[in-house]
């Protein structure tokens, strides 16, 4: 499978401590996307799912999948959340597709028994959602198994790591004004 990143560790996108995977490649190109770096169908990495779920720390709640558009591919996808399943981690995946679209994909319905929460809707920029995690109002969170409550994705914040190299990266969901300010600075 191809990915854009992996984050081992994160307390911003979803409920407890999680892991954080971006697949790489989406084609929607909704306008104004905070990932659209994640968008190119060839760059990021390719990695086993053998390999990547080497990479999830065992002490972690869940993992949240996101993206460019994990369903691009959706087979790989099913292999991940069968594999993360077996390990009783939560999973949480964002995606622009919307839940009827998706349960009309090869592999989507067996994806979605595998998961506990889904977060759909193309991003909408005249509609960003200052609430919650979601990037915008028009995207809904689905409560798929009873594992959390629709409580538990309201909360908002941003984390900012910066690594060795001083390279700076950001996660969860910033204001626009944050957003603004970031691209400012370079980030």
């Amino acid at each position: 499978m191809r990915i854009h990143s992996f984050t081992p560790s994160t307390l911003v996108n979803g409920p407890g401590n999680r892991a954080m995977i971006h697949f790489q490649g989406c084609t929607l190109n909704c306008p104004g996307c905070f990932n659209a770096f994640t968008h190119s169908m060839t760059g990021g990495m390719d990695l086993s799912v053998e390999d990547l779920l080497k990479l999830i720390p065992p002490e972690i709640e869940g993992v949240t999948i996101s993206g460019g558009e994990p369903f691009l591919q959706s087979r790989s996808l099913l292999q991940l959340v069968e594999a993360i399943r077996q390990k009783n981690k939560s999973i949480v995946v964002f995606s622009g597709f919307y839940r009827h679209e998706i349960s009309n994909m090869k592999y989507g319905p067996d994806i979605l028994s595998h998961i506990d929460v889904l977060i759909d809707g193309r991003f909408e920029r005249e509609d960003i959602s200052e609430s919650g995690i979601r990037g915008s109002n028009n995207q809904t969170i689905h409560l798929i198994t009873d594992r959390y409550t629709i409580d538990q994705f309201q909360e908002r914040n941003v984390e900012v790591t910066i690594d060795s190299k001083g390279a700076m990266s950001m996660t969860g969901f910033p204001s626009e004004k944050l957003r603004a300010d970031m691209r400012f600075m370079g980030v």
